[in-house]
């Protein structure tokens, strides 16, 4: 069987890359992130035996826009799982969220489906009193319920300016929690490790501007919110180029493992704010 739908949203927690330019620089590369349309295929790479999981096949779009106040983030995919007895379960996904640039404020709205009928919908806003401070989320859907944010919550975007800003200072390490709006579980711990620069593997898609540059690596561990869990519930293993664009990245659910590889990739004009 699929794992639990909710897990498919570390999906595009990452691919949240917007255009933003930081003076920094780390190991001669600048960052200097681009707002772009991108494409990827997943191929089953690893499923345990015994976990019912034959193949896996689909792939995954996503587009990220410059909105002058605010960043915007189209994400969908498609998943077909083909299990020991040769029967398929086909899982899709959208979300589509909004980000304020001070990292404060947050419009979400997630839609999961299986086998063509929708099993979970959520939307709403969150806020945060300032950075690094707690806030609170207001669901609309599915129905209407308010979630306290701690302090130190930080939304999707930010999360990953923060990483990159890690990345480029050379850290190796950064705790976090993040809320995503997919759920009704709040916030959930995450641990990044940020491995040195080097060059990238199979880029070959990527043409100029967008690379094929330099990646950093990064594997970002997801667990379970308030559980004090040592085991991840899920990981990603991304290579990460310093403007925003991803190659590849590896999705791990413990009994089996997704590879995304970049299928086709484009610029997204610049905003006219």
């Amino acid at each position: 069987m699929p794992p639990n739908q909710h897990g498919w949203r570390r999906c595009g927690i990452f691919l949240a890359v917007w255009f933003l330019s930081f003076a920094a620089t780390a190991h001669g590369a600048a960052i200097n992130i681009a707002p772009h349309r991108a494409a990827y295929n997943f191929k089953l790479i690893q499923a345990d035996s015994g976990g019912g999981i034959a193949d896996v096949v689909g792939g995954m779009t996503f587009e990220w826009a410059d909105t002058c106040e605010g960043w915007a983030l189209d994400q969908r995919y498609l998943l077909r799982f083909t299990n020991e007895n040769g029967v398929e379960t086909v899982i899709q996904s959208s979300n589509v969220n909004w980000e304020s640039k001070d990292g404060l404020r947050f419009r979400f709205t997630a839609k999961r489906s299986h086998d063509g009928e929708v099993t979970e919908e959520f939307s709403g806003e969150a806020r945060l009193e300032r950075a690094g401070g707690a806030g609170v989320a207001n669901f609309t859907r599915p129905h209407e319920t308010k979630i306290a944010l701690p302090a130190g919550t930080r939304f999707p975007t930010d999360l990953t300016i923060r990483l990159m800003q890690a990345a480029s200072r050379g850290e190796r390490s950064v705790r976090s929690l993040v809320f995503e709006g997919a759920d009704l579980k709040g916030v959930q711990p995450v641990f990044t490790t940020i491995l040195p620069m080097r060059a990238a593997h199979g880029a070959g898609i990527l043409q100029p501007p967008l690379g094929p540059n330099p990646v950093w690596p990064m594997i970002l561990a997801y667990f379970r919110p308030g559980r004090g869990d040592s085991v991840p519930e899920t990981e990603i293993a991304m290579d990460l180029q310093a403007n925003g664009v991803v190659p590849s990245f590896v999705l791990d659910y413990g009994t089996f493992k997704l590879r995304a590889v970049l299928a086709r990739v484009s610029m997204l004009p610049a905003a006219e704010c």
